[in-house]
């Protein structure tokens, strides 16, 4: 009896969250942090995929293929590599990354 409430006390507590699930997918702006929503203006740029290839690199924005020099809503593409794609505006440049596909909620 006494060694079960020590098994018991012993258990440590549940945690809050799943530590293993993946984060929403964020956009880096210069050095600030912002997580990426439907709301957000920049909301434009909800990069679906890349693919790169010895002779070619696309992305493909919200169902729209780009290369390196198109642009979109003012935003022209600078570089994509297999997990992100870099955009510039005016003197900004902004890097969003794939948006992961989540198997499981945290709820």
């Amino acid at each position: 009896m006494f060694l079960m409430g020590l098994a018991a006390a012993a258990e440590p507590p549940p945690l809050a969250h799943n530590p293993f699930s993946r984060p929403p997918s964020v956009v880096l702006r210069a050095d600030v942090e912002q997580s990426f929503t439907n709301d957000s203006p920049l909301s434009i740029l909800e990069l679906n995929a890349t693919m790169v290839s010895s002779s070619d690199r696309l992305a493909n924005i919200r169902g729209r293929i780009l290369r390196p020099g198109d642009e979109i809503q003012g935003y022209t593409l600078l570089h994509v590599y297999e997990d992100r794609a870099v955009f510039a505006r005016d003197d900004n440049r902004l890097t969003v990354f794939v948006k992961p596909d989540l198997v499981e909620s945290d709820e």
